[in-house]
């Protein structure tokens, strides 16, 4: 059985989406890397590479890219509302899951790979 959230939160103070599963495990996605791997038809085609920051430095006086709000969508979903305006996009919570950036996720994708 796939793992469900049992915890969402945007924390303002470290950039990072924090994910607690129903497994145990925990994932913290940092914005940047979040914004750009999300999954909706015209970002899929113009996202910037991850370790790029979304829209470059910031404008003085314009704060960095963050997510404005976050709301579910059934409950298989959230859809993040951005600060740079874009909201179209629908992380499905196993899509989330896979891009979890932690170390041991990491590696568990690098294995898959090298199987296939």
């Amino acid at each position: 059985m796939p793992s469900t959230p049992t915890k969402i939160k945007l924390a303002a103070g470290n950039n990072k989406l924090s994910i607690h599963w129903s497994d145990g495990h925990e994932s913290s996605y940092p914005y940047g890397y979040l914004r750009s791997k999300c999954p909706c038809a015209t970002c899929e085609e113009t996202a910037p590479p991850p370790e790029q920051p979304v829209g470059g430095l910031p404008i003085l006086g314009q704060k960095p890219l963050h997510p404005e709000r976050a709301e579910l969508v059934g409950r298989y979903a959230l859809q993040i509302f951005w600060s740079d305006g874009h909201s179209a996009g629908i992380y499905a919570f196993d899509h989330l899951r896979n891009l979890c950036p932690c170390l041991e996720c990491t590696a568990l994708r690098e294995v898959a790979k090298s199987i296939e």
